[in-house]
């Protein structure tokens, strides 16, 4: 196993710490792996430990070589609604894997990126927004480079905005004010297949947000799943006591996720 952690240069904040499986010799499908980006969640002030360094754990047990970006973080006098950062910080970490490929031996056409909450809203915004141009002039990679294979979206915030009781997006700002412009908005032919999971009981971030985005994925005709889970609140990760802050966070009905999110990488990833 290789770990190590790698620091986005002249950022010294943001960092992709590796797990990156070693070679086993003869295996049926050979010893180039996909691989995984997370993005852990907490609201981009801080990085959810229960959703980076376990979920990589877990892909590295089914196959997948993981990376767990440490992402940059809003401070005083920044704007959600302006906050780029994160978003040139995951497309340096999708450029930087690819980029090793042939060292650590993983499949640059079978990178899928999986964030959870706050981390889920970074992952679809490169989903959404990899092909702007000012991305890689900015970080001097070649043009489509950070672009993802695969997004995995959990609980994630997608519409940046409240929804009235219908499930509608409303105006904010006051009178005249325009709405929140939502991921579902930004979806296009350039959007990689989505697997996304949900609660329905979530208050944190209604459900509402990935309800949109399916929408818009099947509109446009990319390949996705959805499950949404009837009970349930926020930030379930795993859904085991080891990363539950509260016996209500236990709940191995909805851990069906992983194994569901497992089938669809390999089905698109043309995994056995």
């Amino acid at each position: 196993m290789l770990c190590q952690t790698i620091q986005r240069p002249g950022v010294p904040e943001v960092s992709l710490k590796t797990f990156v499986m070693d070679p086993i010799p003869g295996m049926l499908e050979g010893d180039i792996r996909p691989a995984v980006i997370v993005c852990p969640g907490g609201g981009y002030t801080h990085l959810s430990a229960r959703e980076g360094e376990n979920i990589a754990v877990w892909l590295n047990a089914n196959g997948f070589h993981a990376f767990v970006l440490h992402y940059s973080l809003m401070k005083k006098g920044d704007h959600p609604k302006t906050f780029d950062k994160p978003l040139f910080d995951l497309s340096w970490a999708m450029a930087c894997v690819r980029s090793h490929s042939e060292e650590w031996r993983l499949d640059p056409e079978r990178i899928a990126v999986i964030g959870f909450s706050a981390g889920g809203h970074l992952a679809a915004s490169l989903g959404v927004s990899w092909n702007r141009p000012e991305i890689a002039q900015e970080l001097g990679i070649p043009q489509g480079s950070n672009r993802p294979n695969a997004l995995i979206l959990s609980y994630a915030v997608l519409s940046e905005g409240p929804f009235d009781r219908r499930g509608v997006p409303t105006r904010t700002g006051g009178d005249g004010a325009e709405p929140w412009e939502g991921h579902d908005t930004k979806v296009g032919e350039h959007t990689p297949p989505c697997f996304l999971w949900h609660t329905g009981e979530d208050q944190v971030v209604p459900v509402e947000n990935s309800l949109l985005f399916a929408a818009a994925l099947r509109r446009h005709n990319i390949p996705f799943e959805l499950h949404v889970f009837e009970k349930g609140g926020h930030g379930l990760s795993t859904c085991q006591a080891d990363v539950a802050g509260s016996p209500a966070g236990i709940m191995p009905e909805n851990r069906q996720w992983m194994g569901l999110c497992l089938t669809f990488l390999r089905r698109q990833f043309h995994m056995r």
